[in-house]
């Protein structure tokens, strides 16, 4: 697994060394599987998640930082795909309480419901982030968003595992909470499944 890591991997891969790309594959595609199988309980739907991370990975792979580890990529292009199902499928659910009438088209062909879920989902992360003291919030963003490890952001900021540890649970339980009495269980509900699963 350390192999995963190491820089040559990434410039192979970033110079379309297929089995480079073969063998980050069969490292890692089993485990992706169970994290999207969490979440996701149709197989064929999981399948589909895995082979298009792969993909969008292979798609990516010129973009690819050689100092930054395939595993992150690779699990964020995952989290992605598996916010956005998850997504689709709440929506698909409100759709079904809406008579078919009602729903007004917008530029795009979206649905007027979506756009607004879409904003509301992103609205409310950022208030319940904002929440944070400034040094709890960097830390939060920089696990959540940048997807270092408790290890690197305990180097780039000067200060020990342990204490990044700390301030992530703390931030975590702040937002359950403000989520929790600021907002609707759907909402609660999604943001929670994606945003606070540690990779």
């Amino acid at each position: 697994m350390d192999y995963i890591s190491d820089i040559s991997l990434n410039s192979r891969l970033k110079n379309s060394d297929h089995d480079a790309f073969v063998f980050i594959y069969n490292s890692l595609a089993k485990e992706l599987y169970y994290f999207v199988k969490k979440y996701i309980k149709d197989e064929a739907i999981c399948d589909d998640i895995i082979h298009d991370s792969f993909l969008n990975l292979w798609n990516a792979r010129e973009r690819i930082q050689t100092t930054h580890p395939i595993r992150h990529y690779i699990f964020r292009i995952t989290r992605n795909l598996v916010y956005k199902e998850i997504k689709k499928q709440i929506s698909a659910s409100i759709m079904l309480k809406v008579d078919a009438t009602e729903h007004e088209q917008i530029e795009g062909g979206e649905c007027v419901e979506r756009t607004i879920l879409d904003k509301e989902y992103a609205n409310i992360y950022n208030l319940a982030i904002n929440t944070l003291p400034p040094q709890r919030k960097r830390i939060f963003r920089m696990s959540r968003e940048e997807g270092l490890t408790y290890k690197e952001i305990a180097g780039n900021l000067e200060i020990s595992t342990q204490t990044v540890k700390e301030h992530m649970s703390l931030a975590m339980k702040s937002i359950k909470d403000y989520i929790a009495k600021e907002h609707d269980i759907l909402l609660k509900t999604i943001l929670i499944l994606v945003f606070f699963n540690r990779i």
